[in-house]
């Protein structure tokens, strides 16, 4: 399953999930924006996961499901299933009074809503619209010219539903054997199974219980869906006490002085010592998953503010450099 890591831009569709609260919005916008402002890539952030983030870390009013500009090259949207839902039978029903009288029929809505993977399938089949999407307007399997998005980055829900929406088409396929519904599966499994333009990225925090999940999911992905993994990203590294190993040799005598001194000094020295614990436990994490994993494991810094910009963004960007 190992890429090379320079390959990752080169594919057309990056899927970014993992485990809740690891940072998975911050490093799909990281990699939108490096895309755009270093590669000159097109490039699309579509966010899948139930709550917008992209105007927020751009400054840009909500995008919505119609989308909107986030920075020069970059664009976003949000994706709903029900938006989607309704955008997909709309065209296979080429009438929109028909479908306001069928499926939103008060008995008819939920029915839909329950029905197995279909909304996963129809949220990845809009993704697939995306990438199909050509710059005169146009979409689809034969559509000619340039397209409108060089890459497609996907901001994925929570790890469990991520592996649900990657899952969706094959389940599809093995209810509905044949018809439009079949069809339109097998075109998001092709999709999904072409390494040359379907990725995954997945995010963790240098956690235990996030590091598991990751690995879980690492395992899911090639037992389940058969997808490619190009990397796992840690999110949020805490930085090193000395940046320069050479100073590390010189904490003994520090730590000495400060509990002599005692007051300040001995409180920095226990706050120096909470972050060598901190960056210890992490860099166990860390080397956890190189041993269990071939696919490249990058590090990103923790930044001094929660309040992340296009600005903090830009500081994220080298981490990523190597697989981009």
């Amino acid at each position: 399953m190992s890429v090379p890591p320079q390959a990752l831009l080169d594919r057309r569709v990056v899927f970014v999930f993992g485990k809740g609260g690891v940072g998975k919005s911050t490093i799909a916008a990281t990699l939108g924006l490096c895309a755009a402002e270093h590669h000159g890539k097109r490039a699309l952030i579509a966010e899948v996961n139930g709550a917008e983030s992209m105007s927020t870390f751009f400054g840009t009013p909500p995008v919505g499901y119609a989308g909107r500009r986030l920075a020069p090259g970059l664009d976003g949207m949000t994706i709903t299933p029900a938006e989607a839902t309704e955008e997909y039978l709309v065209r296979m029903l080429r009438f929109r009074l028909l479908y306001e009288t069928v499926f939103r029929n008060r008995f008819i809505a939920p029915l839909m809503d329950g029905i197995l993977g279909l909304s996963d399938l129809i949220s990845v089949g809009k993704i697939l619209d995306l990438e199909w999407t050509r710059a005169d307007g146009g979409f689809g399997p034969d559509g000619t010219g340039p397209h409108r998005w060089d890459l497609v980055v996907v901001d994925g829900p929570a790890t469990g539903h991520g592996l649900s929406m990657l899952r969706s088409a094959r389940s599809i396929m093995e209810v509905a054997k044949v018809g439009p519904l079949f069809q339109n599966a097998r075109q998001i499994r092709d999709l999904i199974a072409d390494r040359s333009r379907f990725t995954v990225v997945l995010v963790t925090l240098a956690e235990d219980l996030p590091v598991s999940e990751a690995l879980q999911a690492m395992d899911a992905l090639d037992r389940e869906v058969d997808v490619e993994v190009a990397a796992i990203v840690v999110n949020s590294v805490p930085p090193p006490l000395f940046p320069d190993p050479a100073h590390a040799a010189l904490w003994s005598a520090i730590r000495e002085e400060g509990v002599v001194l005692g007051g300040r000094a001995a409180r920095a020295i226990l706050d120096g010592e909470r972050t060598l614990s901190e960056r210890a436990r992490a860099d166990a994490q860390v080397e956890r998953l190189r041993a269990a994993v071939s696919v490249p494991v990058v590090e990103v810094p923790r930044l001094p503010t929660r309040d992340l910009a296009t600005d903090e963004l830009r500081l994220l960007g080298p981490a990523l450099g190597p697989l981009l």
